[in-house]
């Protein structure tokens, strides 16, 4: 940090007025303030404010942009953590009893240009002024009534726990069975022609589990080692991340959908798999991040529904999560599905082929009397936002994330719960041996 000797005193008294807890202070008392708050300017990537360390100092932000982030260590997830009470204060609460701080502060523009306050000072000035005191007293309570702070991070920046592949590799196991079953009907739906609810299961099971371990290790992976906010572009190098274990994994799921498809498609499996893969790298983009992105970022929106039910919490973000992912999926799905079920037709025979079937009888009787311009454009419109097989495929993803979810949740709340029953008996056999 480089320090500054001068510095502008009526923009420090507006950010201090602009701050909740100075608001009972009146002007007499923030020209005191203001004379003891130093002048400071942090680089790109600087740290504020640790997480953990006491708080020694306060600080008030003229400009620059701040990034605050809070490590679970419960579940070693690492949360943005955005205030609803939007001043641009920094440690002002936690400066009167050097308590640890809650969050790590890190400037994340060129530059970042405060005003700080050591303590110290800070402590003196309070205690050779109660009125003052009574006056930041008074500013507290009010701010502490309103105020309630929650975990709010942006898609695409949650951070993957860290992966348990025994625990992942079981829900994937469980969950082929259900999604065998549901493309099963799903292919039935679609083409007329219905097939086993359980083929190749030797080959679906061990693909499976190697697809979903595929999903979640790529993203912790890059958690791990790619920091967006290194480069200029951080958004782009997110959604770069989110795509890429899609496009990884597409392969695994085209394995999976040819073994669904033999009873129409006859070609050998190394040949087979291929069909339909263009839209289905596009369905495992979508299906990726909502396994992994959006069902985070919802079960962290309906935590505090749910304060002390960690599985409730995970199944209802998994449920929202699926039927995102189904409907903006089903699309892509459908086609790649009827590319592998009739690879003798192109692309755009199979479109056409798919807004006919989706088009119900009665929207074709009313679309009949419009002009050859309007028909045209209808039908795309309602087979695209309202496609054949669109609840099945919907209960297929909400019903796989559940499961999915769910599963690898319970089973590591179970091994944690079991580490520390070890843990504490361990401390229980030494003190009885002391």
């Amino acid at each position: 940090m480089k320090n500054h000797v001068k510095h502008d005193r009526d923009t420090c008294k507006k950010l201090l007025e602009e701050c909740e807890m100075f608001e009972k202070v009146p002007a007499s008392g923030l020209a005191k303030l203001v004379k003891k708050m130093k002048y400071g300017v942090y680089g790109h990537n600087e740290i504020i404010q640790k997480q953990d360390e006491p708080v020694d100092r306060f600080f008030l932000l003229e400009d620059g942009d701040l990034v605050r982030t809070r490590h679970d260590p419960e579940t070693e997830r690492t949360h943005t953590v955005e205030f609803a009470i939007k001043s641009r204060s920094i440690g002002t609460m936690s400066v009167l009893e050097a308590a640890p701080a809650s969050t790590t502060v890190k400037c994340v523009s060129d530059q970042c240009k405060l005003f700080e306050m050591h303590r110290n000072d800070y402590m003196r000035l309070l205690r050779r002024d109660p009125d003052l005191s009574a006056q930041i007293i008074q500013g507290l309570s009010s701010e502490v009534r309103r105020s309630s702070r929650k975990y709010q991070t942006p898609l695409l920046q949650q951070k993957q726990q860290e992966v348990n592949v025994t625990a992942v590799s079981i829900a994937a196991g469980i969950e082929c069975y259900y999604r065998s079953m549901m493309n099963s009907f799903l292919n039935a739906r679609l083409t007329g022609v219905t097939s086993e609810l359980f083929p190749n299961m030797h080959i679906q099971v061990p693909s499976r589990i190697f697809y979903i371990c595929g999903f979640k290790v790529l993203r912790a992976t890059f958690d791990k080692h790619v920091s967006p906010d290194a480069y200029e572009n951080p958004a782009a190098i997110r959604w770069a991340a989110a795509l890429t274990p899609g496009i990884i994994m597409t392969p695994i799921s085209s394995v999976l959908e040819a073994s669904n498809a033999g009873h129409m498609n006859s070609e050998p499996m190394m040949k087979r798999w291929m069909r339909g893969v263009v839209p289905r790298a596009a369905r495992e983009i979508v299906f990726g991040i909502g396994l992994n992105q959006l069902s985070d970022y919802f079960e962290e929106r309906v935590e505090p529904f749910f304060p002390d039910n960690a599985i409730a919490a995970n199944a209802a973000g998994s449920l929202m999560a699926g039927t995102v992912s189904g409907y903006f999926s089903h699309v892509p799905h459908n086609l790649s599905t009827l590319k592998l079920l009739e690879p003798t037709k192109s692309y755009r025979e199979l479109n056409a082929q798919f807004i006919k079937r989706s088009v119900p009888p009665a929207v074709e009787r009313m679309v009949a009397q419009w002009p050859p311009l309007g028909q045209s454009l209808a039908r795309p419109v309602f087979a695209y936002v309202f496609p054949r097989g669109l609840l099945i495929r919907t209960a297929q993803i909400v019903g796989s994330f559940v499961i999915l979810n769910g599963t690898i949740n319970l089973l590591q709340l179970k091994e944690h719960e079991k580490f520390e029953r070890k843990w504490l008996t361990s401390r229980a056999t030494g003190a009885t041996t002391q």
